[in-house]
């Protein structure tokens, strides 16, 4: 049984993680835009409400806007993601600096190695919520921003139900 169990777990680890780099590896390292937010993540307002409630939108993916550093940004919410992972040319436009020899090797994935910048974030708002100091990933060949635990945990606890991602607030 327990043969079974570690090769399951490197193929979920695979596929939530190393699935946005194989897909960037085959289209030739070209940006995948994100789809466009589902009307519960449209409005981030309701972060300073009790719970957070977001629908999964055609894509089976739930997204929320966010503001880093005070710049609007489009996360694809990733609960098995341990920190907040962002795309490099999103970090650039949010301001995060990243020089190539920053880049080291931190994930495996079906295609290798996967290469990564360790940045941290000065200020993380969702609606009404500002999380300070949090701990974030440039992802070399990542194409969409996904947000991990280091700031899920940090929110409150996250539950799913059926179709809806429901995060109960601190």
């Amino acid at each position: 049984m327990q043969r079974l169990v570690v090769p399951t777990l490197i193929l979920v680890f695979v596929m939530l993680v190393g699935g946005q780099f194989l897909r960037s590896s085959a289209e030739g390292m070209h940006e995948q835009q994100p789809r466009p937010p589902s009307a519960a993540a449209a409005e981030p307002s309701g972060f300073a409400a009790a719970e957070t409630v977001l629908e999964r939108d055609s894509s089976g993916q739930f997204l929320l806007e966010a503001r880093v550093n005070g710049e609007e940004a489009q996360f694809i919410v990733d609960t098995g993601a341990d920190i907040v992972a962002l795309a490099p040319a999103e970090a650039e436009r949010l301001g995060i600096d990243v020089a190539a020899d920053d880049y080291q090797p931190i994930l495996r994935t079906a295609s290798g190695v996967g290469k990564g910048a360790p940045v941290r974030l000065d200020r993380f708002e969702l609606g009404e919520e500002e999380l300070r100091d949090v701990g974030a990933v440039v992802v070399e060949g990542l194409g969409v921003n996904l947000l991990g635990q280091s700031v899920l945990r940090r929110l409150g606890r996250v539950e799913l139900q059926g179709d809806r991602m429901v995060i109960e607030h601190r």
